[in-house]
Formats: C-alpha cells, sequence, structure tokens
C-alpha cells in the first residue's frame, strides 16, 4: 500500500514538472511573438510612408494611377528583402535610360534601414 502512494506521489511529482516547464516555456513564447509584433508594426509604418513617396514620385512622372505592389521576404537573421514591382503601360515604352533614372528617384526615396535592401521590377 505505501509502494502505491510513492508511486502516485512520483508520478504527480513528474506531471507537476512537465506543467511547470509548459508554463514556462509558453510565457517565453509570447514575449518573443510580442517583440515581433512591435518590429512588423515598425516596419509597417515605413512601407507605408515609402508607399505613399512612391505613388507621388510616379504621378510626378505622368504614372498615374500606376500599380504599385510592394513584398517583402524576412530572413532568420532579420535582415528583410523587398520587391516592388510597377505596373502601367507606359513603363513598357520607356527606353533604358528612363527606366533607370526611374529606378534612381525610387532608389533615393527608399527608407534607409540597414537590414533592408530593395529589387525593382518595372514593366
Amino acid at each position: 500500500m505505501k509502494r502505491m502512494r510513492g508511486k502516485g506521489f512520483g508520478i504527480l511529482t513528474v506531471i507537476l514538472i512537465l506543467i511547470i516547464v509548459f508554463c514556462v516555456k509558453a510565457t517565453v513564447m509570447s514575449r518573443e511573438n510580442t517583440a515581433g509584433s512591435k518590429n512588423n508594426k515598425y516596419y509597417a509604418a515605413l512601407e507605408e510612408e515609402y508607399l505613399n513617396r512612391t505613388r507621388q514620385l510616379l504621378e510626378e512622372e505622368g504614372l498615374r494611377n500606376c500599380g504599385v505592389d510592394l513584398r517583402w521576404v524576412a530572413d532568420v537573421d532579420g535582415t528583410r528583402e523587398y520587391t516592388m514591382i510597377l505596373h502601367h503601360r507606359k513603363l513598357d515604352r520607356m527606353s533604358a535610360q528612363e527606366m533607370a533614372e526611374l529606378t534612381d528617384r525610387l532608389t533615393a526615396a527608399e527608407f534607409q534601414d540597414d537590414v533592408c535592401s530593395f529589387i525593382y521590377v518595372i514593366g
């Protein structure tokens, strides 16, 4: 009878330890997600501002209602690679020099963050 109580106590102890480990791990994971959420909000604000500047720049270039698509991929190390895709009839008729000048203007309007890089697809 005492052996059964000893086994029951041991099993209960193991179960309680597992519950504690699970709760601690869930708390740590929750804190990591909060940091990631703040990071995403920071970049979302930068992206929105950049898209507004880009649309204004395109209107100045005579590309009204130009389709603008901004996509990003984040690496494990925190770096982000943005791809901006522009769609407009007039873009197909631009010379190589005009496209290079437009790309230079877009590059100048980029938000400056050491972990971000930009690629442009114009056409």
